[in-house]
Parts: structure tokens; C-alpha cells; sequence
């Protein structure tokens, strides 16, 4: 029986896809009595914050960024007897994040490659991997509709922005297209500059599916496409796996992704997921996956099945609070 009852969740909550709702779901389901204070939306960020400490009482603060937060605001909270923890849920460490991390009494990131870098700011400092949380992607139904729009060999649900992480996918993308295979792709709209107008009126542009995908839409692009290609934006970071992986699986995918340093320890190449390293390793798998229905279907089922067993949110935050009690006992 966990000693932690209550929970304070200080996150982004303006769109239904940001993680703070997952969170949230995770500790519901086991048993935790969650609040939730968003301080982009809030007049008066920091009273109102205070406010919903005094209120709830929570065991822990638990914040993902910055979103508005100052550090002087955490560390008041924490003189207050309420433990701090933070979730980091990237694979970059920015200029505004090292105080952050040294106000926590927890520290967890998504990235075990950066565990060590992270422990010169706070010695308690654990690996945690995002996960996936199910009852927001169930599917009612598949119309000849849904079929129509989001059936294909293969799929890409991301950011093909101009940052720098996002400029690769663009050229593995263009591969999958110009080796003469099927691609849609969904997300956000490739930004309208004078550098990015013949991007959006080329090959790739005109893949465009037109919309960012979440939810029941994002579950009937996983079922519905042959491929679900991925690709991860620091692969050299060991186990810095982004949430994607583990939705798409999840909703039944057929994932395919660029090989993340120790990714086989979490879901297993060739039996759950399939990687590869190169653009040329790509378009090989591709050609042999994309016609052997029975054997993707044999390697999604499996890694869903794994997924619902051991990569859920329910599963981490089970997980976040045996940590968080071992280190504060």
C-alpha cells in the first residue's frame, strides 16, 4: 500500500494530447487522489498556485517543464514539507531546466543515456520511460470512410518543422516516396516559408493527410496503415525512446523506427518492433514487410500485447511512486 495519497499535477493542460492527462489517468487508476493546476492558463500563476497547494495538501508536487513555474515558486513549496518531483519528458537539456532539477527531490528523465548528466545537478536522479495510455485512443468504429482516408503502406505521424531534429526525417521520408511505396503522413502543417515552399508543393507536401492526428483518429491510423515508420530525434541517447513508440504499439501499430541505443531492452527488434539504421536499411525492410501481411501482423500483436502488459501509464506510475517512497522513507 503506498504512504502517497495525493498528488499535484502542474503541467500544460490547454490540448487533450498533452502527457499531464495520461499522468493523471496513470495515478487514477492506482488510486492516487490527483489535482491538476495549470499555470499558462492561470491570471495569477503564483498565488493561484499556492492556492491549490493549501487546498489539496498533496504528498507531491509533480511538474513535467517549466510552463510558467519559477524555481523560487518550487522551492517555497518544498519548505512547506511537500516532496517536489519532475518528470522530464525529453532528450534535450535546455538552459532553463538544470535549476529544475536541482530544486527536486526526484528527478526522473525519459532518457537513460542522460542519467549521469543529470545526477551533477541532484544526486536522486532514475530512469523513466513514457508510456501509454489506452482509454484515450479506443476506437468505435472503422468506416469505408476511415479506410478511404487512412489506409496505407505507410504512415508517419510527427513534426516535419524546420528544427534541426526534425530536417532528417524529411530525407528518409522522401526516400520512402521517390523508392515508389505509399506514405501519408500526419501532423502539424509544414511552417509557409520561401526555404519550405518547394518541400510543401513537392512529393512529400502532397503526402501531407492534412491534419494532426490524435485520439480515435490516431488509434485508425495505427490500425489501418501497413507500416507505422517512426523516427526518434537523439538515437544516440540510450533508451531515449519518445511516447510515440509506445502509443502507436499500443493502438496496434506495425512499427517500424530508426534503432535507439537500447531500445531492444524495452520492446524486442524483429518480434515486436522492427529498427533500422540506415535510409537504405529502411527501404530493405520496407520492401520485405510491406508484402508479408501475416508476419507484421504476428510482430504488432506481439508488441502490443507488451506494450498493455508492461509500458502503460498505470504500469509507470506505479513504478514512479515504489521509487519516490524508496528514496523519501
Amino acid at each position: 500500500m503506498s504512504n502517497i495519497k495525493k498528488v499535484l499535477i502542474v503541467s500544460d493542460f490547454g490540448n487533450p494530447w498533452n502527457p499531464g492527462y495520461y499522468i493523471k489517468k496513470g495515478f487514477e487508476k492506482n488510486a492516487i487522489n490527483v489535482s491538476t493546476f495549470d499555470s499558462l492558463t492561470s491570471t495569477d500563476p503564483y498565488h493561484n498556485l499556492m492556492n491549490a497547494v493549501t487546498v489539496t495538501e498533496p504528498d507531491i508536487l509533480l511538474y513535467i517543464k517549466d510552463y510558467g513555474l519559477k524555481r523560487d515558486w518550487l522551492q517555497e513549496i518544498k519548505q512547506m514539507g511537500i516532496k517536489l518531483v519532475q518528470w522530464y519528458i525529453d532528450s534535450i537539456i535546455p538552459d532553463w531546466l538544470p535549476p529544475f532539477v536541482q530544486v527536486s527531490d526526484i528527478f526522473f528523465t525519459m532518457s537513460e543515456g542522460l542519467v549521469e548528466k543529470f545526477k551533477k545537478f541532484n544526486p536522486n536522479v532514475f530512469w523513466l520511460t513514457q508510456a501509454f495510455e489506452p482509454s484515450f485512443f479506443q476506437i468505435k468504429q472503422i468506416t469505408p470512410e476511415d479506410i478511404k482516408t487512412f489506409h496505407t503502406d505507410i504512415t508517419f505521424v510527427g513534426n516535419l518543422g524546420s528544427k534541426p531534429q526534425y530536417l532528417p526525417r524529411r530525407y528518409f521520408l522522401e526516400r520512402v516516396i521517390n523508392d515508389g511505396f505509399e506514405l501519408k503522413w500526419w501532423g502539424p502543417r509544414i511552417p509557409r516559408k520561401l526555404s519550405t515552399i518547394p518541400l510543401i508543393f513537392g512529393k512529400l507536401g502532397k503526402s501531407y493527410g492534412g491534419k494532426f492526428v490524435w485520439g480515435e483518429e490516431y488509434a485508425k491510423v495505427a490500425e489501418l496503415s501497413k507500416i507505422f515508420l517512426a523516427f526518434d530525434s537523439q538515437m544516440h541517447v540510450r533508451k531515449s525512446m519518445s511516447a510515440r513508440m509506445y502509443t502507436a504499439v499500443g493502438c496496434g501499430a506495425f512499427y517500424m523506427c530508426q534503432h535507439v541505443d537500447g531500445i531492444e531492452e524495452v520492446l524486442e527488434p524483429d518480434k515486436e518492433i522492427v529498427t533500422f539504421r540506415s535510409a537504405q536499411d529502411m527501404i530493405d525492410m520496407i520492401r520485405y514487410y510491406v508484402k508479408n501481411d501475416e508476419l507484421r501482423t504476428k510482430i504488432a500483436e506481439a508488441g502490443r500485447k507488451r506494450v498493455l502488459k508492461e509500458h502503460t501509464y498505470e504500469v509507470r506510475t506505479r513504478q514512479m511512486l515504489r521509487i519516490i517512497e524508496d528514496v523519501i522513507k
